[in-house]
């Protein structure tokens, strides 16, 4: 924990890091209760927008989807988001969606609506908008490609909690925007009466405990991330916004039940079949292969929009293998095992990750030599920046690297190291970590 973060935390009370939070403004005891349902605990589906073959959206599957998960227990329904493919879907379908979410399960479950832009101003107004359509939060991710100061970010959000008069939740995913909001960033936010959680795709768990311990009860934390969402709430959090959730609604509701009981124990055994689904999930970009997952369940039609286009052939067994082990379809006596069952190898990859782009060109370099990865734990550390000094600091990522055999493995892992050489601006070192005995 910084030396920052434990400043803020005294006898008398919570001190701001910015002075863009007013110091001594104080949480609302209930900050979602001025736009309807709270904010719950447990699952909550980043739902995909079905849309048909044409790629028109397809309103009749999204009434059927969201009955579906009010009767599977999932605990609220986050729509027009990343998997819900928001930036290619015009005003007047995005408005159809949120009217049509809030006739099925409006006052059943929590409603929350992806908002976050690159530009302040419009956030502002999509949030206004999710208001209108009786929205119960906002879900808002870091603006993206411009890399924003972590007094950038605070004052983007804050703005927006201040013209919005929609409860938040804040959204860090480095690995798709190109920043991360700092723990003392998202604490300083959270004092805002209007600001009522995060959804952290950080990769790195380590942050909930002291987000937990400064930022109270009432502020819910969720993994961002499907394949370490039990470890998440097992160490504090509140559940997870969830991908894997489109496909396996009720096994995700027991796997956040369980870790919120603090069974570990259960929580794996729940958690242990869709180990594949939260891998495999993401074996190409989301949600190409949820969309297809889904139509092979036959609960919706397999419709994309361009620039995104149907998951490759070369995926179909392994997604389709992740689905019959998650029981999602009836598991084929005659299957071949998909990439849950490929041989496995943890590294630790370290350097100047992002600034120099070698997290996205080692992951690349995996999936192209006909590997898979899954990211185990991340640590992102800001750079230090003042008139004299730009001192740039490290990152890692803890990667577990599946491939169909041992000599695949060796030959990915000869490769990666050659790229750490070749890329001597990113200082970078991978390291091999011995299996557990």
């Amino acid at each position: 924990m910084s030396l920052l973060l434990l400043s803020c935390a005294g006898a008398a009370g919570f001190c701001h890091p910015s002075a863009v939070v007013a110091r001594g403004v104080a949480r609302a005891a209930s900050p979602v209760s001025m736009a309807g349902m709270a904010l719950p605990a447990g699952s909550l589906v980043a739902l995909t927008t079905p849309m048909h073959e044409s790629g028109g959206v397809d309103i009749e599957t999204l009434r059927k989807l969201l009955r579906w998960h009010e009767e599977e227990g999932t605990s609220g329904v986050v729509i027009l988001g990343t998997t819900g493919e928001a930036s290619v879907l015009s005003s007047e379908e995005k408005a159809e969606v949120m009217s049509v979410t809030r006739e099925e399960i409006g006052g059943k479950m929590p409603i929350v609506v992806g908002t976050g832009t690159i530009s302040t101003a419009g956030t502002i107004a999509a949030t206004k908008q999710a208001k209108l359509f009786g929205a119960d939060a906002a879900l808002i991710v870091t603006p993206y490609y411009v890399k924003p100061s972590q007094a950038g970010l605070l004052s983007h959000f804050t703005e927006i909690a201040d013209a919005a008069d929609l409860p938040i939740i804040l959204y860090n995913v480095p690995g798709r925007t190109g920043v991360d909001m700092s723990i003392e960033t998202t604490v300083a936010l959270s004092r805002h009466p209007m600001v009522c959680g995060l959804k952290d795709a950080t990769g790195d768990n380590t942050r909930v405990a002291p987000m937990r311990s400064i930022c109270g009860d009432d502020f819910r934390l969720y993994s961002g991330e499907d394949a370490m969402a039990r470890d998440y709430v097992l160490q504090g959090g509140d559940g997870v916004i969830s991908v894997t959730a489109n496909v396996a609604p009720a096994a995700v509701s027991r796997v956040m039940a369980a870790a919120a009981a603090r069974d570990a124990v259960a929580a794996e055994a729940a958690d242990s079949p869709l180990a594949a689904l939260h891998r495999d999930l993401f074996c190409e970009a989301n949600p190409i292969p949820v969309k297809w997952a889904l139509a092979k369940m036959g609960r919706a039609p397999a419709g994309i929009r361009s620039p995104l286009s149907p998951l490759g052939a070369d995926f179909h067994g392994r997604v389709e293998a992740a689905l019959q082990q998650a029981n999602c379809i009836e598991r084929e006596a005659t299957a071949v095992g998909g990439s849950f069952g490929w041989p496995s190898r943890d590294l630790l990859l370290q350097g100047h990750l992002f600034d120099q782009n070698l997290i996205n060109q080692a992951l690349e370099l995996i999936e192209k030599r006909g590997g898979d990865f899954e990211i185990t734990a991340f640590s992102v550390q800001p750079n230090d920046q003042n008139s004299e000094f730009n001192f740039r600091r490290t990152s890692s990522a803890s990667i577990r690297m599946y491939a169909v055999d041992t000599h695949a493995l060796d030959d990915i892992t000869t490769r990666l190291r050659t790229l750490v050489e070749v890329m001597e601006s990113a200082e970078g070192s991978l390291t091999e970590i011995p299996a557990a005995a």
